[in-house]
Order: structure tokens, then sequence, then C-alpha cells
């Protein structure tokens, strides 16, 4: 299947745009000679392409589409530089105004384009001359025609609900100064080169195999060899999975999501936002001076807590972490990594493995890995914590392999959070039963996402909590009872790209 979302979205509006079909008409060819596409993201093309339409058709409609890219090219006696904008393309008749549009699959903020990327659509739009895709692509682009426009607009589309925000408006020369304070840096980083950032891109770059940002640790999900395409995977992927196939895919591919957290999940991110910042000064314990006041409202990053019996229980559960905090009397650490973006490549079962486990550090030369769980449950017996909690064995495989760089396997610890206590469960990465536990555990989870190729919805109950039923043709609407989804009707529409 293809992941690339908008690309469905792409062909549809070149159909209509150049080629004068109705949308029905350019949807039902997309559809047809496309590349194959996950229902869920075939239902979110065809929201996105009428939602872009009617946004398209409020807009200035003396502007004609432009097929070509915009490219601002430099020819060297060794490189070729060129800078253009993926993106719609619009100029006036004269052709003295051209208009760039990004294209976001959920709403539209004001704040979220980032001004570097701004800059270098408005430059390739003001200085750029129109070419052709290359075929193949590793060849420069051959522009020709006019190069350039007296003015620029950069529009940002929202295609979850036709949303559109002007980026920026001005003439070639306001251009040159925008370009010049935003992205001239911007170019010069990308020149020359930096430090490989590995993540969930890897999947699709086409030098991964040759790179090393990404840990190579072959066997690390227990899977057999693999002969599937390249893929991303996290243990939270691999839940939702568990759930519902189709709800992991279509939250893989980014596709705009309802709200998706209980006021008991929301105070669970507050805990974990603060003890998050509280770690960052690294090597200093927490302390109870820090915390909220009893009976307060408190903030944790992005996180409000209204004072009440939640706001409450998370500052108990601040307070009992005070008991198990790992830097308390711990003066043997160093590397300390808070939430680390973690990236393991799979060699064996071609994946590539995120993790962002709460806190890693080094002491005394062996790495511990720590994960943190809150709850107001009581206290209870949950067998092998590794079967309960598969990023715990996903943190004993790492360190068994030796994935967080040098120093020994120390252990993996599981700190529990209730109001009423803290309790730690250690596990030893040393262990050989406990490691074949591990990928036991792994491999149970691992192996029908790695050999499906469908992700077919797996509908029932969990259907009306899925933030991602908006797309799937498998929902099956309020339950029985003509009871809603129970964050309300809002949750349909109201959505986070």
């Amino acid at each position: 299947m293809d992941d690339f979302v908008l690309r469905p979205v792409m062909a549809a509006l070149d159909k209509v745009e150049f080629d004068k079909s109705s949308a029905d008409e350019a949807l039902a060819e997309v559809q047809r000679r496309g590349k194959p596409t996950h229902p869920g993201v075939s239902r979110f093309a065809e929201h996105a392409t009428r939602m872009y339409l009617a946004s398209h058709q409020q807009r200035d409609d003396t502007m004609r589409p432009v097929r070509e890219f915009w490219v601002a090219q430099r020819i060297t006696t060794s490189v070729v530089w060129e800078l253009y904008g993926w993106g719609r393309r619009y100029e006036s008749t004269d052709g003295r105004l051209r208009e760039f549009r990004f294209l976001r699959l959920g709403a539209v903020d004001s704040r979220d384009r980032d001004p570097a990327e701004i800059a270098l659509a408005a430059y390739a739009a003001a200085f750029g001359a129109p070419a052709a895709w290359p075929d193949p692509w590793s060849q420069p682009f051959s522009p020709s025609g006019r190069a350039g426009a007296e003015r620029v607009r950069v529009v940002d589309v929202g295609l979850l609900d036709g949303s559109t925000v002007q980026c920026f408006d001005g003439t070639a020369d306001e251009v040159e100064e925008y370009f010049a304070e935003h992205g001239r840096r911007q170019v010069s980083t990308i020149v020359a080169g930096s430090d490989a950032v590995p993540g969930s891109g890897c999947a699709s770059c086409k030098r991964v195999t040759v790179c090393d940002g990404p840990v190579r640790t072959p066997g690390l999900l227990g899977l057999e060899a693999s002969q599937g395409p390249l893929r991303t995977v996290s243990i939270s992927g691999l839940r939702y999975y568990r759930k519902c196939p189709a709800q992991a895919y279509l939250r893989s591919v980014h596709l705009p999501r309802a709200y998706e957290y209980s006021a008991e999940a929301e105070l669970g991110q507050a805990v974990h936002a603060w003890l998050e910042a509280a770690h960052e000064a690294q090597l200093v314990p927490c302390g109870r001076d820090d915390l909220p006041a009893l009976g307060s409202s408190w903030f944790a990053g992005k996180w409000y807590v209204a004072a009440g019996d939640l706001a409450d229980a998370g500052i108990r559960m601040l307070a009992h972490h005070v008991e198990v905090c790992p830097f308390r009397e711990a003066p043997e650490i160093d590397s300390v990594q808070v939430e680390p973006r973690l990236t393991f490549a799979d060699t064996t079962a071609r994946a590539i493995v995120l993790a962002r486990p709460d806190l890693v550090y080094r002491e005394a030369g062996q790495w511990v890995w720590r994960e943190l769980k809150t709850t107001q449950k009581a206290p209870e017996s949950f067998g092998d914590p590794l079967r309960k909690f598969p990023q715990l064995a996903l943190g004993v495989a790492v360190l068994a392999a030796g994935g967080l760089g040098p120093g020994g396997a120390g252990r993996v610890e599981l700190e529990i959070l209730r109001p009423t206590g803290a309790e730690i469960v250690l596990i030893d990465p040393t262990d050989d039963e406990r490691v074949e536990t591990a990928r036991a555990v792994l491999r149970e989870w691992a192996a029908a996402w790695r050999a499906d190729h469908s992700f077919e919805a797996r509908a029932g109950r969990n259907c009306r909590w899925c933030p991602v039923s908006l797309w799937c043709p498998s929902y099956p609407g309020p339950d029985g009872n003509g009871k809603d989804h129970p964050s309300g009707a809002a949750s349909a529409t109201a959505a986070e790209s």
C-alpha cells in the first residue's frame, strides 16, 4: 500500500485543475489507476480533495494553476544547486503574481508553519523558473520560461476543514529580506550537512542501509528474516495494532484524529511532563518543596490540571516519586537522557523500531532503562511484568544487545506511581531467561503486524473510542443503544493534525 497520504490528493487535484475533470471523475480515476491505498486513506483523500476545492473556490479565481515546479537553480563546475517547494502553485494571468500553497493534513494554525519553510517556498516562487519533475529523479531540473515574479504569496491550507492562513505576501525585494532572515541559514545548514537524526523518517530514506543513525540491532523483535518492505513500529503502535490493525495503520500515516485523552489520561500526561522537566536538570533529585500545594491547579508542559480530586491525586503521585527518584544518593550517574527518542534498525525483521523510554542513564558504567506508569487503582498482582508491559521487554532486549552504546546492561525499572505510594519493579537484562522471555514477548506482539499487508479494521466496541474512526469505512457508528461517542459529538470533527 502507498503510505504517502497526499499522493492521491495531489493526483486528484491535478486532474481537476489541469484536465478539467469533475471532483467525482478525478477521485474515481485516481482510485482506479493510482497506487493502491488503504480504504481509510482513500476516504481521507476524497474528503481532503473536496475541502481543498471548496477552499480554492473562495479565493481569487483570476489565478491559474501551474503544473511545473518553480526552481531556483545555480550551476557551478562541480555542483548543481536547486531550491524548490512541494505544494500547489498558482499565478496571475500576466505572471506578475505567484502563489504557493502548502498542504496540511489537519487544520491550519498561523503558529505552526516554520518561517524557514515559508522563506524557501517564497524564494523559489519569487526567483525560480518553471521546470517539470526530472526523470530519472536523480537528474537535475531543466528550468525554462519566465523566471520569477514581482509579488509572491505563501498560503497554508488545512485539508481537514479547508482552513487557510496566509503566511507571506510581499514583493520580490521583501522576499529577499525574509529569506535572508529566515531561510539562508537553513540552506547553509543543509549544504554543510550534519549528524544523522534518526527517527520515523528512516524507513523511507534511500540511504538508510548505509546510515549509522539508527542503531543496528538484528533480531531485536525476535522475528525470522522478512522480505517485506521496511516498516516503522513502536510499542504504542503494536498496542494499537492489537486493538485494530486499521487504527494502527491510519495513526501511522498521521491522518487527523479526534481528541483521545480522558481526564485520567491527561493527568498521567501531566505527571510525565512534570517529571520530564524536573529530570532535565540532570542529577538533581526531585524534592517536595517544588511541588504545587494540595488543593491548587497546576501546569506541566502543555498540560493543565484544574484544582480538584484529580489534581490532588497527581500531586500525591509526584510526592511519592520523590521517595524513589533515581537521582537520590546516586553519585555515579552520567549520560542522563530524559524521554530520548531512540531509533533501532532490526535488519532481520526489516523494521525501524522507535522507543521513547521515560529515562535512561548510566550508573557506575551500567545502563538503566526506566519506564513510568501512573494509576489510581489499588496495587494488583499482574504476573510477569514483561508480558504486562511490553515496553519493558523492549528495554531488556535493547540493553541485552548493547543498543545504548558503551557500558554494560544494568537493569530495567518500572516505576509505578499511585496517590497512595510508589513501587519499583526491577528486571535484570543479563539474565538469560529474562532476555529470552523479552524476545518471546516482542515476537508475539510483532509477528502479526509484520506479516499484515492489508490492515483491515476489527470492528467492535473499540470503534466508539477510536480517534481515527472518521476515516474508517468499517466504523459502525453509535452503538445499538443509540449512545454517541463518549467524548461527545464534537469528537468526530474536532481533530488534531
